[in-house]
């Protein structure tokens, strides 16, 4: 088992340290409806050809994770944007300086579509360092639905049962995303969407990142 250790600052007033905090990163991309526009359709004529993998998904429709290997234009864009997010995150110990950051990413992805009824089981991404999603088409939900194919994180600290002011304690975290927004995580955290209740698709691509030879200058 690997051990951090930590010097005690020499200081007569007590210091406030994350010691097991979770990362995780939204962010909305401006102006995605042409992006998102082009991405639904090439998504949706693969799922019309029959390209299918099953993983997590019940119900539903997920590509093989060759996706982001695609050469149309807003494929390509998504992978940019991609590299860029994950490159942020390895930055952010050197307060965002990209600069001072050296490493190759390595990125597979795939899509997935979801209808009335569809929902993707508990599970994690083993063998990256950071997973997420991109959320091309949330559909039409039902309203009144609460946390309607919502996306809910399982705290990996099982034995918190008691609430602290001021600290998220709960057991689970749901992200109710929109069109154009990503979210990333490490990929060892546990997962799961929750069912859609609604007309049209839900559509996204949902990615793993390999960081190789990472350092900072």
């Amino acid at each position: 088992m690997s051990t951090s250790q930590q010097s005690v600052p020499d200081v007569c007033e007590p210091v406030l340290e994350w010691g097991f905090a979770v990362p995780m990163m939204r962010w909305r991309l401006p102006e995605a409806d042409a992006l998102n526009n082009d991405l639904r359709a090439v998504i949706l004529a693969r799922e019309a050809r029959g390209d299918e993998a099953r993983v997590s998904n019940v119900g539903g429709w997920q590509s093989r994770a060759d996706f982001l290997d695609g050469t149309q234009p807003c494929v390509v864009a998504l992978r940019g944007h991609l590299i860029s997010l994950i490159r942020s995150v390895m930055a952010s110990p050197v307060g965002g300086d990209l600069s001072r950051i050296e490493g190759q990413i390595g990125l597979t992805g795939w899509a997935n579509v979801n209808r009335d009824g569809d929902f993707n089981r508990v599970h994690d991404h083993a063998g990256s360092h950071w997973s997420g999603v991109y959320y091309v088409d949330t559909g039409r939900p039902d309203p009144g639905s609460e946390l309607n194919g919502a996306i809910e994180f399982l705290d990996p600290r099982p034995s918190i049962n008691m609430p602290i002011p001021g600290y998220r304690t709960a057991s689970a975290l749901a992200v109710t995303p929109s069109p154009g927004e990503f979210v990333l995580f490490p990929s060892w955290l546990q997962h799961y969407v929750l069912p859609f209740r609604g007309s049209g698709e839900r559509i996204s691509v949902a990615f793993n990142a390999q960081v190789k030879d990472y350092r900072l200058k």
